[in-house]
C-alpha cells in the first residue's frame, strides 16, 4: 500500500462488517487510525483485531446511529479516543426489508429517516466545529442507487438515500469554504452477508442478478473501498459535492431489456 492516509485519524459508521469493515480496513492499510462505530461490539472487535493486526490503532465504541443521545456521545468520545478527526464514512443504514409505500408505517418510516439522516447529521454537526477550527476535513457517506432511482418496495430505503445525496451537495456548498470536502459514495447491489441471506435457496436467481450489470458479476464491499480510500486521499482534494455511483455499470442500463429467464 501507499500509505496516502498516513497519520490521518477516522471514524467509520456500520463499521462491523460489509462495506463498513472493508473501508476501515482499507483507511488502516493506508496508514489510518479508526474509530470503528457499529450496534454490535463483538463484530466491532473482530474488526478491531484485524486493524492493530496492521499496526494502526482501532477504536471500538458501540452505537445505534437510530440513538440520538448515543450519537451525541459517539462524537465526543471519537475526539477524545483518537485526539482529533480527519476523515468520517457516514455508511450504518437501517434497511427496513421490501415494504411497499401504502404499507409503511409512521413509525418505520420515522425510523429509517432517523437512523439514516438524522443521526449522521447529527454527528457531523457535533464534529463541525472540530474540522472548522483546524480547516479541514473530509465527509464521506455511503448512499445508494436506491436515492437516484426508484424501486418498489424500497421507499422509505431509497428517500433516505435521496436526501443523502441532496444533503452531500448542500454540505459540500456550505463547509466547501471552511476547507471541508463532503462527497458519496453510491452503490449498487453489493454482495454482503444481507444479500446472502435473501437468496437463500435460490441460487440460480442469485446468479441472474449478480450478472444484470454490464461487469456481470456482483459488486463486493471491497469495491467500495478503493473509492472510499481515493475521496479520503489528498488526490482527490479538488473533488467535493460527488455522488460517485459503484454498481458495475447497473445504472448505464435499461434493465427492462434483460427479462429474467421463465424458469426464475
Amino acid at each position: 500500500m501507499s500509505g496516502v492516509l498516513a497519520g490521518r485519524k477516522a471514524l467509520v459508521t456500520g463499521a462491523g462488517r460489509g462495506i463498513g469493515e472493508a473501508i476501515a480496513l482499507a483507511f488502516a492499510r493506508e496508514g489510518a487510525d479508526v474509530v470503528l462505530v457499529s450496534r454490535t461490539i463483538g463484530q466491532l472487535n473482530e474488526v478491531k483485531e484485524k486493524i492493530e493486526a496492521l499496526g494502526r490503532r482501532a477504536v471500538a465504541i458501540p452505537t445505534d446511529m437510530g440513538d440520538h443521545v448515543g450519537v451525541l456521545d459517539l462524537a465526543d468520545k471519537a475526539l477524545d479516543a483518537l485526539g482529533g478527526m480527519d476523515i468520517v464514512v457516514s455508511n450504518a443504514a437501517f434497511g427496513g426489508g421490501l415494504v411497499h409505500m401504502l404499507d409503511i408505517s409512521p413509525e418505520q418510516w420515522r425510523h429509517t429517516q432517523a437512523a439514516n439522516v438524522e443521526g449522521p447529521l447529527l454527528l457531523l454537526k457535533e464534529l463541525a466545529p472540530h474540522f472548522f477550527e483546524k480547516g479541514s476535513g473530509n465527509i464521506i457517506f455511503v448512499s445508494s442507487i436506491r436515492g437516484t432511482n426508484g424501486a418498489p418496495g424500497t421507499g422509505a430505503y431509497g428517500a433516505s438515500k435521496a436526501a443523502l445525496n441532496s444533503v452531500t451537495k448542500t454540505l459540500a456548498c456550505e463547509w466547501g469554504p471552511m476547507g471541508v470536502r463532503v462527497n458519496a459514495i453510491c452503490p449498487g447491489p453489493v454482495d454482503t452477508q444481507m444479500i446472502a441471506e435473501a437468496f437463500t435457496g435460490n441460487r440460480k436467481l442469485y446468479d441472474y442478478f449478480g450478472k444484470l450489470a454490464p461487469l456481470k458479476r456482483w459488486t463486493q464491499a471491497e469495491d467500495c473501498a478503493g473509492p472510499a480510500v481515493f475521496l479520503a486521499s489528498d488526490a482527490a482534494r479538488a473533488i467535493t459535492g460527488h455522488l460517485l455511483i459503484v454498481d458495475g455499470g447497473l445504472t448505464a442500463i435499461l434493465q427492462d431489456a434483460f427479462p429474467p429467464p421463465a424458469d426464475l
